[in-house]
């Protein structure tokens, strides 16, 4: 299955770099076209091994459409695939009609979760794995059975999910702070800020009452932020049935084994620092816990 999805990765970079070469500029403009995707994929990835920020790309290269944000999100996950393994599952942001008002979008984003960023509940990370957190008490699924074909309802989802899990998605925030702010595309084409994702022991589906779970997220014993798990698209399993059905209609899947956190409507705790030391807990109720230290 890793090697199919590895083959769909580089067969949808093909057809990304193919888009992107007849891209919205006009036919005359898509060798420009071509060559500024692959600038801005080659300072993400330049980013990415330098630790450090960027300005938005949007500033830097122009605008470009949420399609070909998706186009840049699938070129740069083969790149960073070299060093951070298989992708292994997805998350989803903008999971809040708040959210997606603020960003006027009209529907949520996803991006790749790396196979070496998952880290389970009770692990330590140092501080500099950050240049600047963004983290959230949420909640993950882990899929059972393969999805390859849309599905219809939560409960035909239901019967794919292996484990629901309290979670962590401790982002790193890719851009220089500035008066500029980023736009959905810039966020989708950097990949939603996905970095590491923590997870809480796996609870059976069928005895997990995803919906009245409340999410309360810790710091050294503090509350940082609290919501009701039905503020993520009314529910996280529509959150998840989203994100298969994306996936599906562009034409992948949620392999068995991959992870998806749903996203959270509550504020992220944002940090740079000193400030991201820290005992991080959530709280999920009957999902349990998840703790990590950043030391």
């Amino acid at each position: 299955m890793r090697q199919a999805r590895k083959s769909i990765f580089h067969a949808v970079s093909l057809v990304a770099m193919s888009s992107l070469l007849t891209a919205a500029a006009g036919p005359s403009a898509s060798g420009k076209d071509s060559l500024r995707a692959e600038k801005m994929v080659a300072e993400i990835l330049a980013a990415h091994a330098d630790q450090k920020q960027i300005q938005c790309l949007t500033k830097t290269y122009g605008t470009f459409s949420i399609e070909q944000a998706y186009d840049i999100q699938a070129l740069l996950a083969e790149g960073l695939s070299e060093k951070l393994g298989d992708v292994s599952g997805y998350k989803v942001a903008y999971a809040s009609k708040a959210a997606q008002e603020q960003f006027g979008v009209d529907e949520p984003a996803s991006g790749p979760l790396f196979r070496l960023q998952r880290v389970t509940s009770g692990s330590k990370l140092p501080a500099s794995a950050f240049m600047e957190i963004t983290l959230e008490t949420e909640i993950a699924f882990t899929i059972g059975r393969r999805i390859a074909k849309p599905v219809k309802n939560v409960e035909q989802l239901k019967r794919h999910v292996k484990w629901v899990h309290a979670a962590f998605d401790a982002g790193d925030y890719r851009f220089v702070s500035g008066p500029a702010k980023p736009t959905p595309q810039d966020a989708i084409a950097t990949g939603v800020g996905a970095h590491f994702h923590v997870l809480g022991p796996g609870v059976d589906p069928d005895k997990a009452d995803v919906d009245g779970v409340t999410l309360i997220l810790r710091r050294n014993g503090k509350t940082l932020a609290e919501s009701p798990a039905t503020n993520v698209m009314g529910s996280p399993w529509n959150s998840l049935l989203w994100l298969a059905n994306k996936l599906t209609r562009d034409g992948g899947a949620l392999e068995p084994g991959d992870v998806v956190v749903s996203g959270t409507a509550a504020p992220a705790y944002k940090a740079k620092g000193r400030k991201i030391k820290g005992r991080y807990r959530g709280d999920c109720g009957d999902l349990g816990t998840v703790t990590l230290t950043i030391q």
